[in-house]
């Protein structure tokens, strides 16, 4: 197991990378957004083809894309991941529960245009308070004013965005070559690790659909049929196209609340019978539809619980510093004076978007085989690396800001170490 972090722009790195070298590619692109000032994230690159295409180059046949992208432009990158040869095969969605609307009130503004000063008629309580300084940090009393003019009221209770709780995950793949069976023993790539990334559950999962005599197939509810009509018990359910954080998981289950799901054979028309002429004649068999077992809707989703200390893991001792200079208003003033500081306080893992290492390892695993190499051509401050090297594969990694490396170094070093104390607990070294 080794980890490469290569410095510079990827569009002159990835040309010396060999052809069909690495076994998957997992990466979180700039959105393209101009996020908190940073010019990485508003230079064009994540809708480059010509990145794309050495992407594909240096990726193995049938060898699997992931790529994360925000809600307002990641079409855009789709599209470039197509033109460049791949297959779109898929999106995820990652919920999570940490954003907040950046949403203008329509009501106040029009007072501001008309210069009505709007009467303060009580105060709340508010934790994403924007004043003129700034958004302001923590929990705040914030005044609640009423519409001055008119058309102010007409507006009352209007905004302009939603509150951002997902981002798509692009799930892309090199065309095979051959089949997937000749792909897959060829070049150890073209499919996907079901097994190993089923969302563990002890409940009695042995129940499906159309048990027919003498096949064996999936039945789409996570359940391997074997020979003669008989199931076996799966490890977990089948891996979802939706990934949930522990809010979002714990909102879904206040939702749905507690249901009961029980197995009941159905009576279904044998297609083969007397409707196509077929010789068997026409037939009833029993399907078996539902499992054995209780919970709430989030048991079917993989929950992807990160560490709090996960950011700044193995990061001790290298100096801390804010994630901009900035505040998230740009030209508002400093970030680390009065209402900014606690917006973006000093931490030494400071890149401003940063995965959780429990989500990355989730995708690595989906789309990696054993022993294989991820790439990541965005590294940002190495979580996709740390998620790699945590699961025994081989990373490497482009990263163009000076300023992460030594993050990135610090990161991928500790999760070596924790790898091995791991493998040494299992009796493996």
């Amino acid at each position: 197991m080794t980890f490469t972090i290569l410095h510079g722009n990827n569009l002159d790195i990835l040309p010396t990378l060999p052809d069909n070298s690495v076994d998957s590619i997992v990466t979180d692109p700039p959105y393209e957004l101009g996020f908190m000032g940073k010019k990485w994230d508003s230079s064009g690159i994540a809708y480059s083809v010509e990145l794309w295409t050495e992407c594909l180059r240096v990726l193995k046949p049938g060898g699997h894309l992931l790529s994360f992208g925000g809600t307002r432009t990641f079409h855009r990158v789709a599209v470039a991941i197509e033109d460049a040869g791949f297959e779109i095969r898929d999106n995820m969605a990652w919920l999570y529960g940490s954003g907040f609307p950046k949403s203008l009130d329509v009501s106040k503004a029009i007072d501001k245009v008309a210069g009505a000063e709007r009467e303060v008629v009580g105060q709340k309580v508010s934790s994403n308070a924007r004043t003129s300084e700034g958004w302001a940090g923590g929990q705040i009393d914030v005044d609640v004013t009423a519409p001055s003019t008119p058309e102010a009221q007409q507006w009352e209770g209007w905004g302009t965005a939603l509150k951002p709780a997902h981002e798509p995950i692009i799930v892309a793949r090199k065309p095979l070559i051959g089949t997937v069976a000749h792909n897959v023993l060829t070049h150890g790539t073209g499919a996907l690790n079901i097994d190993g990334s089923r969302i563990g559950t002890t409940d009695n999962l042995n129940g499906g659909a159309y048990a027919t005599q003498g096949t064996e197939r999936e039945d789409g509810w996570g359940m391997q049929r074997g020979q003669a009509g008989e199931y076996e018990q799966p490890k977990g359910r089948w891996p979802a196209n939706i990934i949930l954080d522990e809010h979002t998981a714990g909102l879904l289950d206040g939702q749905s609340g507690v249901s009961t799901s029980q197995t009941a054979k159905i009576p279904i028309p044998d297609m083969r019978g007397g409707k196509f002429g077929s010789a068997y004649g026409s037939r009833d068999f029993d399907s078996i539809r539902g499992h054995n077992d209780s919970g709430g809707a989030s048991r079917f989703f993989y929950v992807a619980k990160a560490s709090k200390r996960d950011r700044n893991e193995g990061l001790e001792g290298l100096p801390t510093r804010r994630a901009s200079a900035l505040g998230y208003d740009i030209g508002l003033g400093e970030a680390g004076e009065g209402m900014f500081k606690d917006r973006n306080p000093q931490k030494q893992n400071f890149h401003p978007t940063v995965k959780p290492t429990a989500l990355m390892e989730y995708l690595v695993k989906l789309v990696t085989p054993p022993n294989g190499t991820v790439l990541d051509p965005f590294t940002g401050s190495g979580s996709t690396g740390k998620a790699a090297i945590l699961n025994g594969f081989d990373f490497i990694g482009i990263e163009m800001t000076e300023d992460y490396l030594p993050i990135i170094k610090r990161r991928l070093e500790h999760a070596e170490t924790e790898f091995a104390k791991a493998q040494a607990d299992k009796g493996l070294f």
